[in-house]
């Protein structure tokens, strides 16, 4: 399975790269979550039974995500089937725990990438979180799940720790914040636009009335395009393979 890695760049505009796989996360998290948050105005007029609520703003997604630093050893030895592979392993580890500090290193190293204040830069990192397989050439990602923005909330915990007190388990909560900058978001939002043509690569679970409704707003268009790209069976779409959205007006 691939690693979660992290790239760290130098501002929002994700052009002026610093370092790819800044860090990689030796154990992938089990799961994460991503927060959407909308104020709305909900204020009553005097005598109204009801409430217009009024759309003011959104704030940017967060990503909420767990990261586990561990050198017990655990993961490794029972990747092994011999007993004399575990023990090998055993021996190698324990001379690691006993001899350094494997999980300060790795939490160092996860904050260097992510939290640790730059002097050129005069603030931290920004950063790209990707996870999942390398998707198809053509594809606007290089992963399965991509997230660019900027640490905002870490919190450590320490769970084991050896004779000597060095630490053998940790785990560090994390909370990234969305960050693009305003030239960015603005090539984002025109290669969204209903108006130009879209290539896109099906990935595992898409269908094309959905699909449609990413480019055009609305599934309405999902025949049309079924009848553009040739295809029989719309209804089970091959993984990987591309599809073309036109400009609605070619195919209204």
């Amino acid at each position: 399975m691939e690693k979660l890695t992290i790239d760290t760049y130098e501002n929002n505009s994700f052009s002026s790269i610093i370092q790819s796989g800044a860090f990689v996360a030796a154990i992938n998290p089990t799961s994460f979550s991503i927060s959407y948050k909308t104020f709305q105005n909900t204020d009553q007029a005097a005598g109204s039974p009801n409430t217009n609520v009024k759309y003011e703003k959104s704030l940017a997604p967060s990503l909420q995500i767990e990261f586990l630093f561990d050198a017990t050893g655990v993961t490794d030895i029972n990747s092994g089937n011999t007993l004399v592979n575990k023990i090998s392993k055993l021996k190698k580890l324990s001379k690691n725990v006993n001899g350094g500090n494997a999980v300060t290193e790795q939490i160092k190293k996860f904050y260097e990438a992510t939290g640790e204040f730059v002097g050129p830069l005069h603030k931290p990192r920004n950063v790209v979180l990707r996870w999942g397989a390398s998707l198809p050439p053509g594809s606007s990602s290089k992963a399965a799940f991509e997230y660019k923005g900027m640490l905002t909330d870490l919190t450590i915990d320490y769970k084991l720790f050896d004779s000597e007190g060095k630490p053998l388990r940790a785990t560090a909560k994390a909370t990234f914040t969305e960050s693009i900058s305003p030239e960015l978001m603005e090539k984002l939002v025109k290669t969204s636009s209903p108006d130009l043509t879209h290539k896109r690569t099906v990935q595992d679970g898409d269908t094309l009335p959905l699909m449609t409704k990413g480019i055009y707003g609305d599934s309405k268009y999902y025949l049309e395009v079924a009848k553009l790209n040739g295809l029989i069976n719309f209804r089970q779409l091959k993984p990987g393979s591309e599809l073309y959205f036109p400009p609605i007006e070619k195919i209204s």
